[in-house]
């Protein structure tokens, strides 16, 4: 919901240096940057600093590590101050909205993993052999 991060606090996103694909990762940074950095972290794998996610949006406050926790305890103390009810409704419709674009990417993802299957190589093989493929859903 909100990040208040240390000074020289680094982040990643590793996927890609490890083959894999970011895609929630990488819509979750994409939802709290809105630019074209979530690409550039996600694609590279790159390190970045607290400073660069604050500059992009990605968190609300970079503070020293000694001003870490009374930070974090001011801005509750300021969002404690207003409406329960209309604090609860407005948290609740931004959880809503990272999750149906975390839910989104991973249903977009699922293809991806079918290269992995048996069906999709008794598909290649029996295109090769020119047969009919049998298919164990495997």
């Amino acid at each position: 919901d909100l990040v208040v991060a240390a000074e020289g606090t680094k982040f990643q996103i590793r996927e890609v240096q490890r083959g894999l694909a970011s895609g929630q990762h990488w819509v979750a940074t994409w939802f709290w940057t809105g630019s074209r950095f979530a690409n550039e972290v996600a694609l590279t794998g790159r390190m970045f600093t607290a400073e660069e996610a604050f500059q992009h949006g990605m968190v609300n406050r970079v503070v020293t590590e000694a001003e870490l926790m009374a930070t974090a305890e001011k801005l509750a103390g300021e969002i404690i101050e207003n409406p329960p009810l209309a604090v609860r409704a407005n948290v609740r419709v931004m959880r809503w909205f990272v999750n149906e674009m975390q839910r989104q990417s991973r249903f977009y993802s699922q293809g991806r993993a079918l290269h992995l299957t048996e069906d999709f190589r008794e598909s290649a093989t029996a295109f090769v052999e020119k047969r009919k493929p049998v298919f164990k859903g495997r």
